[in-house]
């Protein structure tokens, strides 16, 4: 566990572990995500993990398939796999997510759009 630094900031994994929900087994991925003042991630979708995003602070918006949608501090949304998402600080400030992932597994991104491609570190 630890920090990994991303271009728009980083990644904090807060608790790794592999659990059973009903019938399926797989790792339980909680990690907190510092997105930068006026960066976002990349338009992206996962073929099997489901996502929580819970935003602690700041201000954030998601842009989904069917537009965009506000996402207010307290407030959660889930993200089901196959959903294209990207996450965007609209404000100067950091913004804190707690994202929360079944099953967790960090090979299963489909970059859509990658708005640091030219720049971006092999994962």
């Amino acid at each position: 566990m630890g920090r990994i630094d991303k271009p728009w900031g980083y990644e904090d994994q807060v608790l790794m572990t592999q659990i059973e929900i009903g019938e399926q087994t797989g790792m339980l991925g909680i990690r907190k995500l510092v997105i930068n003042g006026d960066e976002m991630t990349s338009y992206a979708l996962h073929q099997k993990q489901t996502d929580i995003i819970y935003l602690q602070e700041g201000t954030v918006v998601v842009r989904m398939e069917d537009g965009m949608k506000e996402l207010e501090r307290g407030n959660a949304l889930v993200i089901r796999s196959g959903q294209k998402h990207q996450l965007q600080n609209i404000d100067s400030q950091v913004a804190e997510i707690l994202e929360i992932s079944f099953p967790y597994k960090p090979e299963d991104i489909k970059r859509i759009e990658d708005p640091y491609e030219e720049t971006r570190k092999p994962e």
